[in-house]
């Protein structure tokens, strides 16, 4: 899609990652927002690799601002949002089979 912008959150690992670089093949732009600095980056060099410009956000979407951070940053950077892919969630890290 010419002219095409993903937002995808949770794009600095697993699903989220691989979202992004997967619409990065149909996309001229992807948005990549997650709270791990270093690893967006990384995902922003594998997408730009794949065809598309990145535009990494680091940033916790757990905070109300946040949101408002992609959407206005996103508009300023491209003028458009095409697709959104909420994929960023918490989940503890913890050991399901540890005896507790």
């Amino acid at each position: 899609m010419k002219n095409s912008v993903a937002i995808v959150t949770g794009a600095s690992q697993g699903i989220g990652r691989s979202t992004a670089i997967r619409l990065a093949s149909d996309f001229s732009a992807v948005v990549l927002a997650a709270r791990n600095a270093k690893a967006v980056e990384e995902v922003a060099t594998v997408v730009k690799n794949a065809g598309a410009e990145p535009l990494p956000l680091a940033l916790d979407l757990s905070q109300v601002e946040a949101s408002k951070i992609v959407v206005n940053t996103t508009l300023e950077r491209f003028g458009r949002i095409d697709a959104l892919l909420n994929i960023a969630g918490a989940v503890p890290q913890i050991d399901l089979f540890e005896d507790g």
